[in-house]
């Protein structure tokens, strides 16, 4: 991009928005004529002052830019020059004379035009993904363990619905004994069912309602929680706050009850017994046998069974975080994110780490690519505020007035 010039608002029919023009060109001059290289570099034009009002608007064009105006930003970027902020002696905007006016009002910001150039990258940033540790806990109440006789979402609603409405009929109630032959039979009630899921659980369509209608996946659902709760009676009801002794406890538990659990019966009986808790042991993904620990990057250096071992944590999607790293092409790539991270992460999250799966496309490295333009940033112009003390002297009067004017509505 050779520049980048920003516009008056309300200067086209439609919008009022600011608007930009982008100057794009991949052939860019080398240094000639004594005029500076616009290879790698980019000029911002600030010329939101150079405008005039309208006699007339135009629906939401009310500014208009002269001859003049146009002339300036032409050669400004034709000398690919840098100008400090210039006042254009432009004539202050009529405000209003309605209501109270200000004793001492606000000094409006000076109408100036400037422009300024910068190395492209100064507008880049690599964005790397910020980790946390996944801490977790299992219980096998009998409260987690009741979700397992429903399915998962759209589905749970409207199971539980069914199960309280229909499941404990004083006629044929549903039972857990596994001899219960009528568990599960929706065929007498399938109307009545229908009218009320498409009134009120209207995002379950026509291929869903089947299957909550068929006895088969009340069923397998009820099978998953009569093994849970054989489970339970060898695990107890306590709870565990170190997932990761899950697996041990469960494969115990099923040997000792003879069960077999195949793996979307565990990852359901998993996600039923298991909550996200802070308090909780970091959930160990896996175990390095080789190479050394990079806490930058989620290897770390941990006693585990009496021995020093690399452990990889599984990341908690709740608690990942992007981090945008100015481009630097003084440094590397990893000396960039790793000096950010120090300084910016680890003080504040010292379990974090940086994901190095996320990469550039293009230059496969750590970090994702991405430019962006502040250009209000770098045009701002600061105004101090007007003086507490006269503020507090006009509001004083404001205060006495309108105390004079409750006064003469009471009289």
């Amino acid at each position: 991009m050779n520049a980048y010039v920003a516009l008056p608002t309300d200067m086209f029919y439609n919008t009022g928005i600011a608007t930009y023009v982008w100057i794009l060109s991949n052939n860019k001059q080398a240094e000639c004529k004594g005029l500076p290289e616009r290879r790698g570099k980019v000029q911002l034009i600030n010329g939101v002052n150079l405008s005039s009002k309208m006699r007339k608007s135009l629906g939401s064009k009310r500014n208009e830019m002269s001859i003049d105006d146009i002339a300036l930003i032409t050669r400004t970027f034709g000398a690919f020059e840098v100008i400090d902020a210039t006042d254009l002696q432009k004539p202050a905007e009529q405000k209003s004379s309605r209501g109270r006016q200000a004793s001492s009002p606000k000094v409006e910001a000076p109408k100036t035009f400037a422009a300024k150039i910068f190395d492209t990258h100064e507008f880049g940033y690599r964005r790397i993904s910020i980790e946390r540790p996944l801490r977790e806990s299992f219980q096998f109440s009998d409260e987690r363990l009741e979700e397992l006789r429903f399915a998962n979402k759209p589905l749970e609603a409207p199971m539980k619905w069914i199960y309280e409405t229909f499941g404990h009929s004083s006629e044929q109630p549903w039972s857990d004994d596994k001899n219960c032959g009528n568990y599960g039979l929706l065929a007498e009630n399938e109307v009545e069912i229908r009218v009320h899921l498409k009134a009120n659980f209207s995002d379950v369509k026509e291929a869903k309602i089947k299957e909550l209608l068929d006895r088969k996946m009340w069923l397998a659902q009820k099978a998953i929680l009569l093994k849970a709760k054989k489970l339970q009676a060898h695990i107890g009801t306590q709870q565990y706050n170190d997932m990761n002794q899950f697996d041990a406890i469960v494969k115990a538990a099923a040997k000792a009850q003879g069960i077999k659990l195949d793996t979307k019966e565990l990852k359901a009986i998993t996600a039923a017994v298991s909550w996200k808790n802070p308090a909780a042991e970091k959930v160990i993904k896996k175990i390095h046998k080789s190479g050394e620990a990079n806490p930058f990057y989620g290897l770390f250096e941990v006693e585990l069974d009496g021995k020093t071992q690399v452990i990889e944590y599984k990341p908690d999607g709740d608690l990942r975080d992007n981090e945008n790293v100015a481009l630097d092409p003084t440094q590397t790539v990893n000396e960039l994110n790793e000096a950010y991270f120090k300084k910016e992460v680890q003080p504040h999250v010292p379990d974090a780490w940086i994901d190095a799966t996320k990469r550039d496309a293009i230059d496969g490295k750590i970090g994702i690519v991405g430019y962006e333009i502040p250009f209000n940033r770098h045009f701002y112009q600061y105004q101090p505020p007007r003086d507490l003390v006269e503020i507090d002297k006009e509001l004083d009067l404001v205060s006495a007035e309108i105390m004079g004017l409750l006064q003469e509505v009471h009289s």
